[in-house]
């Protein structure tokens, strides 16, 4: 490689440039609709900040456990637009009852983030949507329900949660298909079906993200999770304690009461810590002469990354240092899902582009 290139691959990792909305950040709360009847431009902020309140709600309640949405849910309207980077109006129209509707994209700003959730002692969520294969079944009077006259197996995503968790839905569920080896397996298990192998389980098995259900139908209704999430076993039993004498109102309430419960258990498996921000020296190989530069465009995008810097450069590679927040485990996703090579050897990391 020429001065001139090595030179030129210098100044183009350095130049910083960005795409102010994205589809996969968390930060980035796309699509807000508000309305309402407006009379003067004092309406037209109020319409836009209830836009901004909106936004937030659905951003902690995607990326905060249960009980640090409900410390934050009452979070001031200054505050929240302090937070915020910027916000793009992509719609305003009048809607069928004539009242002013706006559509509004909000870009929240990573570090002031980082920091109220620090101020407050919050860890949040690194969290993508996923989809989830699903396996629900019921087991009563000492009889199993599998796939025929099994409510859960047949309402699972019919069943909506409440507005606002709905607006932040993380997890895509597919049911799993019908399978005569699992019927017979499970029917194995009759009497102890916690002790079931949901690895063993056909319909399941080929499947990095699964969950197995049981539903427990006696006085009241218990449910065993056993779930795999990117190959770690979570396993929680849960009561379900309502009061009332409708089976269906109650199998719905269970199904919501379920689905929060697994949207818990995916936030927990991807807290980032952001008070102990880790470091990790990497090999970035250079082949060709913009490479640095898609490279540098890929780390920027990434919100677990807090920055990185350029410690070496040759014309062969270039000695990246990443700081990053949360598990080692999820930077290394990163990477595989961008087609990203990763070799370790002496536990150094060298990366290079595949495409």
């Amino acid at each position: 490689m020429s001065k001139f290139l090595f030179l030129f691959c210098i100044i183009v990792y350095l130049f910083k440039t960005e795409t102010v909305f994205s589809d996969n950040s968390i930060y980035d709360v796309n699509n807000i609709k508000v309305s309402g009847k407006l009379n003067n431009n004092l309406d037209n902020s109020k319409l836009l900040e209830s836009a901004f309140k909106k936004a937030f709600l659905i951003f902690i309640n995607k990326t905060l456990l249960i009980e640090d949405i409900k410390s934050l849910n009452n979070t001031k309207i200054k505050t929240i637009k302090d937070l915020i980077f910027t916000y793009q109006i992509i719609s305003r129209k009048k809607n069928n009852n004539q009242e002013s509707e706006l559509i509004v994209n909000v870009k929240f700003d990573q570090r002031k983030i980082n920091n109220y959730f620090s101020i407050n002692n919050i860890s949040y969520a690194d969290v993508s949507n996923i989809s989830i294969s699903i396996l629900p079944i019921i087991k009563k009077n000492n009889n199993i329900f599998i796939f025929s006259d099994n409510f859960f197996y047949n309402e699972w995503n019919k069943i909506e949660n409440n507005k606002t968790i709905l607006d932040s839905e993380l997890i895509n569920y597919n049911l799993a298909l019908e399978n005569a080896e699992d019927l017979f397996y499970i029917n194995s298990f009759k009497d102890n079906l916690e002790l079931i192998d949901i690895k063993k389980l056909s319909s399941l098995n080929k499947q990095e993200n699964k969950i197995f259900l049981v539903f427990f139908i006696e006085d009241k209704v218990k449910v065993f999770i056993k779930a795999y999430f990117n190959n770690r076993e979570i396993i929680k039993n849960i009561n379900i304690n309502l009061k009332t004498t409708n089976d269906t109102e109650l199998f719905k309430a269970a199904i919501i009461n379920i689905k929060n419960q697994i949207n818990q258990i995916w936030k927990e498996q991807n807290l980032i810590d952001i008070n102990t921000p880790s470091y990790l020296d990497i090999f970035f190989e250079i082949k060709k002469i913009n490479d640095l530069f898609n490279f540098r465009i890929f780390l920027d995008g990434v919100d677990v990354i807090e920055n990185h810097s350029i410690l070496e450069m040759t014309n062969k590679y270039a000695k990246v240092r990443i700081r990053y927040k949360g598990r080692i485990s999820n930077l290394r996703n990163e990477f595989s899902r961008e087609k990203i090579e990763l070799k370790i050897k002496n536990n150094q990391w060298r990366l290079r582009l595949t495409r």
